[in-house]
């Protein structure tokens, strides 16, 4: 049965219609069988509740018979089983044919609410150019929850590259343990650092005093933010090794941040990490 509410999909298309897909709707997934009856009984509420949130949902189907390595991929055991995916993941399932009230609450929990689709707007307007129109849209999803992760996130990278670093902070404050947030905190540090000072000033200045440790700082700073990672780390460990007093041991600390910015396996942070601890100790 396929419609715009209702598609029946296979091993070949499942990334596409539920993978994919789920990026833009919550998708649902009803794992079934020909001669499963409770399966029967599940599909038409099922279907009658795709059809009713039309648009704001999709269901899938997805004949285990026909399909046994996608049924065995997700430890399909007994069915009906029915999977809601997110962003490419699943976040809620039950097993069973449920009576319709419990299946409605299940549907409606997955729902985008006012902020996601505010939060939607302004990530297309965003991918459209349309600045003032991307913060206008997430401004208005904040102001339906203020703690809605993506309108957060996305609002605040929007702020720092806009130059409002404070509000940048407090957005991104709002979800301190993201790496996303850690990302948007880290550059804003570095930021901050920088200040006014053009990479060409600080390059006089160095090339005038080779032991000037601010200098070494505001431009491993600069560095890092036009994604010149490793001589960043180089001007930062100097900063170190020459005046740990500089901004409160800042250049420790700022090390720190473009380790967040690279994550912790990229393999100049190993090095430099074992950099740091021999200017330490």
């Amino acid at each position: 049965m396929t419609t715009d509410a209702v598609l029946d999909t296979t091993e070949a298309t499942f990334e596409q219609d539920v993978l994919v897909r789920s990026r833009d709707v919550p998708v649902i997934v009803d794992f079934w069988a020909p001669w499963c009856g409770p399966c029967r009984t599940l599909g038409p509420t099922l279907e009658g509740l795709a059809a009713e949130y039309s648009g704001r949902l999709q269901l899938v189907k997805l004949n285990t018979d026909e399909n046994q390595r996608l049924a065995g991929a997700f430890k399909i055991e007994s069915i009906p089983r029915v999977m809601a995916f997110r962003d490419g993941k699943v976040v809620d399932q039950f097993v069973g044919a449920l009576p319709e009230p419990e299946v409605r609450a299940f549907v409606e929990r997955l729902l985008p609410s006012a902020a996601d689709g505010e939060a939607g707007a302004g990530l297309r307007a965003l991918q459209a150019g349309q600045l003032d129109l991307a913060g206008e849209h997430l401004q208005a999803a904040l102001g339906a929850d203020p703690k809605h992760r993506t309108a957060s996130l996305v609002l605040a990278r929007l702020k720092l590259e806009q130059g409002a670093l404070d509000e940048a902070a407090e957005l991104a404050l709002r979800w301190p343990g993201e790496p996303e947030s850690k990302q948007i905190l880290a550059r804003i540090n570095l930021r901050r650092t920088v200040g006014s000072a053009s990479r060409e000033e600080l390059e006089a200045r160095l090339a005038a005093d080779e032991g000037d440790a601010e200098a070494h700082y505001r431009l491993g700073c600069l560095l890092a933010l036009e994604g010149a990672a490793e001589p960043a780390v180089d001007h930062l460990l100097e900063t170190v090794a020459l005046d740990r007093k500089l901004d409160e041991d800042g250049g420790r600390l700022r090390l720190f941040d473009v380790f967040t910015l690279l994550g912790d396996k990229h393999d100049l942070v190993q090095d430099a990490r074992l950099r740091l601890a021999n200017v330490l100790f």
